[in-house]
């Protein structure tokens, strides 16, 4: 699976041959736009962070206004420069169009080790069942045990790669991870969509949220009812997935469990998503 990322309008599709379906319609900051709110934050003006940089003014405007992209580099120099955080940096990247990096565990600050914990909390208090980690526009940050045997079993692969998140829309309809294995796969995809948009409401104007979007309608049997899921009932929290599991189908409730709130830092917008086994059938 690629992890391809755009800048400005971009065009979806449901195949490479297929009808060519509208832009979700949601409200997005540029990467421009973004550059220029941290330099205002921090007191630069556009000659000061020119400088630091080494660049000229007239190219640090093209930048804030969405005229030219940086090089990975100087996107690196003035995220450094201007103090982002680490999470507001991987916003950045895939406004960009580069590849999200995973964070680094380095020295945590005070809030950052309490919400650790209590992420560690939770994943011992489901030792039993899968659980997925996922920060506010649903990548996946973390999983328990039991969740890295079984998703593996079904995809082959591991959800935690050293290059890149796995985004659970992507996990979803990508067509060579989880797709294949899901028996009820379309139920599972409208509540996949209904989900996301409904708990990433305030974070809609994430770029690195929209790029998901952007990639997922790229895939192959994207349906056209699946562009605006905020008209869906969003008040079912939980999914039942059917698997075909070597031949044999096995069915998993999923639910839902959210700490903090979707516009807050990337450790306090946090979801869970356990698998529970269903044995009433």
């Amino acid at each position: 699976m690629t992890m391809e990322t755009l800048h400005g309008v971009r065009r979806s599709k449901m195949s490479e041959t297929g009808p060519r379906l509208p832009k979700m319609t949601l409200a997005r900051m540029t990467l421009g736009t973004l550059l220029r709110q941290w330099r205002k934050n921090s007191g630069l003006s556009q000659l000061d962070l020119a400088l630091d940089i080494g660049v000229s003014t007239r190219h640090l405007s093209f930048l804030e206004c969405d005229k030219a992209l940086p090089s990975e580099p100087m996107l690196k120099a003035i995220s450094t420069l201007l103090d982002i955080p680490e999470a507001e940096q991987n916003m950045l990247r895939l406004a960009a169009g580069f590849k999200p990096l995973p964070y680094k565990h380095g020295p945590e600050t005070e809030e950052h080790g309490r919400v650790r914990k209590i992420i560690e909390q939770v994943k011992r208090a489901h030792k039993d069942v899968p659980l997925l980690v996922k920060d506010q526009i649903w990548d996946i940050i973390d999983l328990n045990n039991p969740a890295q045997r079984f998703f593996k079993t079904l995809t082959g692969r591991s959800l935690l790669l050293e290059d890149h998140f796995v985004n659970v829309l992507e996990l979803i309809f990508a067509p060579d991870l989880l797709r294949k294995h899901i028996v009820n796969w379309e139920d599972v995809a409208d509540a996949t969509v209904r989900h996301v948009h409904h708990e990433t409401g305030l974070a809609s104007e994430n770029p690195a949220f929209q790029a998901v979007l952007d990639r997922v309608m790229d895939f192959s049997g994207f349906r056209e009812r699946w562009i605006n899921p905020l008209s869906m009932n969003a008040n079912q929290y939980a999914t039942r997935y059917i698997f075909n599991e070597g031949g044999k189908r096995r069915s998993y409730d999923s639910v839902l469990i959210s700490l903090g709130a979707p516009y807050e830092a990337i450790l306090g917008g946090i979801r869970f998503d356990t698998f529970h086994a269903v044995t009433d059938e």
